[in-house]
């Protein structure tokens, strides 16, 4: 990573004006600075950092928080209100699907004239065009009008746009969110390619997992103000704790998600080996838990690690962790070859309640997705005594004299 800084942002803040009713605006016009009819809203106050060449940073922040509009102030589409900011070089942007398009025109159409908002001469252009045509992998709908794609169709096209112009700065505000998992895999791939030649990376991720495996650095905003800046972990851990405690964020917990595509692997076994009977395996505290799990190579995928997901009922996350972390690596896999392989607590230390379980498969460094199953129930546990908390973690009680 280079030591030459390429955003530089001092004392930045960003206020609105809110009038509480239609008509103070006018009222303010007429008066000018003699009365105040508005108050001041700060979608950002006082925030400073800076960012250097091939860095990958990401921010975090619950939605108002102002994550949007500091990407939009250093992409240079929105003015700051106070401070300084500095951007150098050649800045490509995903803030909005679709922005710099024109729906009436074709994918082909399209190509040329946001290539050409984003600096690329004709001639550039016409030498990089099959590789974004080929990165897009549209099929014919490229010489269909762009108002008749998907969601995921603008990201595909407005990505391989973006990524094909070479920027020093490239900029993602949740655009990748969209679409099916084998692509936003192919788009990870290529921004670690990108950061890795010296591109400067910045976006929004509401994924922390993601965030803490491939940033360098993550910026963390609430309210408009920025909590914290360093470690992509400690950051996201410290957020994950601030954010618990709401309704909200528990209930995107407990979203049920199919099993996704991903293009490399899916799981085919899935289960909680335990010898009762019970269609949900009920274990005591301190029992063995035994879960088994064989994946099917779709395509032959490199060194895999797998991890493991544990929720409460009620949605709270207690359990994230990967085989990378125990140095468990399983070897390449060919298409068609199926993996086996069995996770094992003992003992289980998480207190009386019902849990749900997920579980996934990744490259050796965590950035691409093999495969991912639903959250789906997965067992019971009981005591025959009261406990408090979340965990029942092995003591020693010793009495003193």
């Amino acid at each position: 990573m280079s030591s030459e800084t390429l955003i530089t942002v001092r004392n930045l803040s960003k206020s609105y004006q809110i009038y509480e009713k239609p008509h103070h605006r006018l009222l303010q016009g007429i008066f000018r600075s003699r009365k105040q009819f508005f108050t001041d809203f700060f979608a950002l106050k006082d925030i400073s950092f800076e960012i250097r060449r091939g860095e990958m940073v990401g921010i975090i922040g619950r939605n108002g928080s102002g994550k949007s509009t500091l990407l939009q102030i250093l992409c240079g589409t929105l003015a700051p209100t106070a401070g300084e900011v500095s951007v150098k070089g050649r800045i490509a942007a995903l803030l909005e699907l679709g922005a710099g398009f024109n729906p009436e025109f074709t994918g082909r159409e399209n190509i040329h004239m946001n290539a050409a908002i984003l600096g690329l001469s004709s001639k550039e252009i016409e030498e990089r065009y099959d590789q974004i045509v080929n990165f897009a992998d549209i099929g014919d709908h490229l010489e269909q009008p762009v108002k008749t794609y998907s969601s995921g169709m603008y990201m595909r096209l407005a990505f391989s746009i973006a990524v094909s112009v070479d920027p020093d700065i490239f900029v993602v505000d949740e655009a990748l969110s969209v679409g099916d998992i084998a692509f936003q895999n192919k788009c990870m791939a290529r921004i670690r390619q990108m950061s890795e030649n010296g591109t400067t990376i910045l976006f929004v991720s509401h994924d922390l997992g993601t965030t803490q495996v491939l940033c360098d650095r993550v910026i963390w905003l609430s309210s408009g103000q920025m909590k914290g800046i360093g470690d992509p972990v400690q950051i996201s851990r410290d957020y994950y704790l601030a954010s618990l405690g709401t309704q909200a964020e528990a209930q995107s917990l407990q979203q049920v998600l199919p099993q996704r595509e991903t293009g490399f692997a899916k799981f085919i076994e899935f289960m909680v080996l335990h010898h009762s009977r019970q269609a949900t395996p009920v274990l005591a505290v301190g029992e063995k838990l035994r879960i088994r799990f064989t994946l099917e190579a779709q395509r032959d995928i490199e060194p895999t690690v797998y991890g493991l997901s544990i929720y409460r009922s009620d949605g709270d996350y207690l359990i994230g962790q990967t085989s990378r972390e125990a140095q468990v690596i399983w070897p390449k896999a060919k298409q068609g070859e199926l993996v086996k392989g069995e996770i094992v607590l003992d003992p289980l230390c998480l207190a009386p309640g019902n849990y749900q379980i997920a579980i996934s498969a990744y490259s050796q460094d965590l950035a691409i997705c093999y495969g991912l199953t639903d959250i789906q129930p997965g067992f019971t546990v009981r005591a025959d005594y009261p406990t408090w908390g979340k965990f029942m973690h092995t003591i020693a009680w010793q009495p003193l004299p």
